[in-house]
């Protein structure tokens, strides 16, 4: 399979971790939640296609909204925890979007941060919108460039210095910055088939920690994050250090024990071109 990688990722430690922290993230993700609701406009009885629904938020607010909801993900973990958030309200399938296909057709396909992490983005968005009915619509967040996401770019710099020197890696591949470029992601959208292609930023407040203060913050950034994979391959001795640079490095964004940085993101609209 195309995503063979992404799909063992999201099934091993990250999907347990992401489902263990499912009422933090939803929390964290709440302004972007919003946003992409009001842009998707669902109306009561329309078909959803939420791909990477990933814990069943976004899946469970189009259900409440009246829709008839189908979510999507690779991950087990989440989507188990999704399904039982769902209740029988909405329909969850263990499946790459990039890949499944249904009969019937949707009116409307949403996405938040569940499509930025195929191998082969083109041949995935034409057979997303294989699955949007004639005049159906697609809409999706996807974050800006890492310069405009403070809440990774100052962890990251705390520890950078700490760590061994990695090379550079691709910026379009798969993963949460992939679609960072707005012309290319434009491009893409365009070649498989879409039209009326809008992308408009947002910027948004990530928190980190809700009332835990700096020490909060560390804790969910150990765990969740670009940081927490480099955290998670250094012995015990290093880690200690990367978690007081952390420490250091959030501490002046501690507004009374939140910690709020920085983030923006595109809200892309798309409809299936005829």
């Amino acid at each position: 399979m195309p995503n063979d990688e992404q799909i063992e990722y999201w099934n091993d430690n990250a999907g347990l971790k992401w489902a263990e922290e499912q009422h933090a993230l939803d929390a964290m993700l709440a302004p972007v939640t919003s946003l992409l609701m009001d842009a998707a406009a669902i109306a009561p009885g329309e078909r959803v296609l939420d791909i990477g629904c990933g814990t069943g938020e976004t899946t469970l607010l189009a259900a409440n909204a009246g829709a008839h909801v189908t979510g999507v993900d690779v991950s087990k973990p989440m989507l188990d925890l999704a399904r039982s958030r769902t209740d029988g309200r909405a329909k969850t399938i263990l499946a790459d979007a990039a890949e499944y296909r249904d009969d019937e057709g949707f009116d409307l396909i949403i996405s938040r941060f569940g499509v930025m992490f195929f191998e082969n983005p083109i041949a995935a968005f034409t057979n997303i919108r294989s699955n949007l009915k004639a005049g159906g619509r697609m809409v999706f967040a996807c974050w800006q460039t890492p310069k405009v996401n403070m809440w990774v770019m100052v962890p990251m710099q705390a520890i950078k210095p700490l760590l061994p020197e990695v090379p550079e890696t691709d910026p379009h591949a798969p993963g949460p910055f992939a679609f960072a470029d707005s012309e290319r992601l434009e491009g893409i959208l365009h070649r498989a088939g879409f039209g009326d292609v809008s992308i408009a930023a947002h910027a948004v407040e990530i928190c980190l920690s809700q009332s835990g203060g700096a020490d909060g913050a560390v804790r969910f950034s150990s765990q969740i994050g670009p940081a927490s994979r480099a955290l998670g391959e250094v012995d015990d001795i290093l880690k200690a250090r990367l978690l007081n640079a952390l420490k250091t490095a959030l501490q002046p964004f501690d507004k009374d024990g939140r910690v709020s940085l920085p983030g923006g993101i595109w809200i892309v609209k798309a409809s299936a071109a005829t």
